[in-house]
């Protein structure tokens, strides 16, 4: 019986416990680390969310939503008929910058931003300067299209 309570408390137990701490811290950080890319993605389309795809680090936030928020079925929805509205012909009626305000809120309430609201995301600063980076920018609430040849074929 010394034998069994040698090797229970002086082996058994510690790598047991060993084993929980590991498996405990490794998903501690695979969940702090989702949390930062999803605070990642919205901060970056907020910050461009003015002049859209104008700006390559906004195309690449868009491009790993999919993979970032995967277990958030709303926020997929809302980005997959985002995609749907911005190609041609729908693009021009402009619904798509509504999808677009209600995906990022949707994000925001599944992340660390759930005070921010929906007039917070409508509302951003555009002044005429930002016309000399963005030569392209036509009325600030109205992005820019993105040329025909960049928008991916509608999948019917």
């Amino acid at each position: 019986m010394d034998e069994l309570t040698y090797f229970l408390e002086k082996i058994a137990v510690p790598l047991i416990a060993a084993f929980i701490g590991a498996v405990l811290a490794f998903r501690y950080q695979r969940t702090l680390e989702l949390k930062r890319d999803k605070r990642v993605i919205i901060q970056t389309l907020m910050i461009y969310r003015n002049v859209g795809a104008e700006e390559l680090d906004w195309i690449k936030a868009l491009n790993a939503i999919d993979v970032v928020f995967s277990g958030d079925k709303e926020v997929r929805r809302l980005f997959h008929k985002f995609l749907s509205e911005i190609r041609p012909p729908a693009y021009n009626s402009y619904a798509w910058i509504e999808t677009f305000y209600e995906m990022v809120f949707e994000m925001a309430k599944c992340s660390d931003y759930g005070t921010l609201s929906m007039q917070d995301i409508r509302e951003y600063y555009s002044p005429e300067a930002l016309k000399i980076h963005y030569p392209n920018l036509n009325d600030p609430k109205k992005p820019t299209p993105p040329p025909e040849d960049s928008v991916p074929p509608s999948v019917d």
